[in-house]
């Protein structure tokens, strides 16, 4: 990359605190030998220890570097200090991560007591996304985590509501980084012997992908925008889907969509927002429908910030269902009266995907 490209300073760190997180999440994987304890969060949807422990070192080392700035996160410190045994689970894990990645980065500082871990955990509880704000999700896709299928370790920084740059791991993602379209993603493609692969984007200037070592990164290889594929017939569009029947979307509308078109659906099953976003990157399937039956319905930021930047930098399209733009600047949810429903492509499928999701929408009564 050229030294005059913006923001080099901070994908670099955000390369190296997503490398340190990565490896902790993996290694949790393994110690445990899949068999990961979860709790139980207030809106009833499980959380591991390694979702703690990776979001008190991305906040921590990303607050040692760069203080002015403010952090969004899935996570709260909450349970931890109502339940003393889960914290000294979740500190022994961070100290275990800490003294093995302060010998790879040097420059990132991790909590030295239990009581700076809950703080950086609470960092994260901001509600602003005016100025620097790093976004993260230290796990998506835990329900999948837990399983010891796909999930994703996501950094982005927004400057006041607007992707700049983003750092998503992918810890048990099989795929070679230098033809990395030849795979078709699914949640078995497990890399069991290594870390997976990270991905990352510097608005306007592209996106890279990198073999995770135990030490270190691998040199990156930019992923190309598939325009070839421009003339697949409709039956042969492959529709991205969470596991059936577990998602408040319209499935029954997704899958009108695609029967409009004559094709398959689903072709692609993924449980993690942010792991769907990295197959579309990937070029490994073709679109990504969220219908929602009614402008009540909310998504977070931190399942959408990152991954949408790095479909984005290889020509992908995303807009919601009123053909706008998706708009991070109003706080920790994208709100159905901002953007109702989404609707992501790649660049040569859009219009054909719009206009059966236009005829599927006017049925409604």
């Amino acid at each position: 990359m050229s030294a005059s490209i913006p923001y080099q300073d901070e994908l670099q760190s955000a390369l190296a605190i997503v490398h340190a997180a990565s490896v902790l999440t993996k290694s949790v994987l393994r110690s445990l030998q899949n068999n990961v304890s979860a709790e139980t969060k207030a809106d009833d949807s499980p959380v591991t220890i390694a979702d703690f422990a990776a979001q008190a070192l991305i906040i921590s080392a990303l607050h040692n570097l760069y203080p002015s700035d403010l952090f969004l996160g899935e996570e709260s410190a909450d349970q931890l200090r109502k339940n003393a045994g889960l914290a000294d689970r979740v500190w022994q894990l961070v100290q275990q991560a800490r003294s093995s990645a302060v010998q790879l980065h040097a420059s990132l500082v991790f909590p030295a007591s239990k009581e700076e871990m809950l703080d950086a955990i609470d960092r994260g509880t901001n509600a602003s996304t005016k100025g620097r704000v790093w976004v993260m999700d230290p796990v998506d896709g835990t329900a999948t985590f837990m399983t010891g299928n796909q999930y994703a370790v996501c950094l982005c920084l927004l400057v006041d509501g607007v992707q700049h740059v983003t750092a998503i791991g992918c810890p048990n993602l099989k795929v070679d980084p230098g033809h990395p379209g030849r795979v078709k993603v699914h949640e078995e493609l497990v890399d069991e012997d290594g870390f997976g692969v990270v991905l990352s984007s510097i608005r306007g200037h592209g996106t890279y992908i990198r073999r995770v070592l135990e030490d270190g990164l691998e040199e990156p290889h930019r992923i190309e925008a598939r325009n070839e594929e421009g003339a697949k017939a409709d039956a042969h569009l492959d529709f991205i889907e969470s596991t059936l029947g577990k998602t408040s979307l319209s499935q029954t509308e997704h899958e009108a969509v695609a029967q409009v078109l004559g094709a398959k659906w689903p072709g692609t099953v993924i449980w993690s927002q942010q792991m769907k976003y990295i197959a579309l990157t990937l070029g490994a399937t073709d679109v990504m429908l969220r219908l929602p039956l009614d402008k009540s319905r909310y998504t977070h930021v931190w399942d959408h910030a990152g991954g949408q930047l790095l479909f984005q930098e290889v020509g992908g399209v995303i807009k919601d269902i009123d053909g706008a733009a998706i708009d991070f600047s109003h706080g920790r949810r994208i709100l159905g009266d901002n953007n109702y429903g989404m609707v992501a492509t790649q660049p040569w499928a859009f219009d054909r995907i719009d206009e059966a999701v236009k005829q599927v929408l006017a049925r409604r009564t």
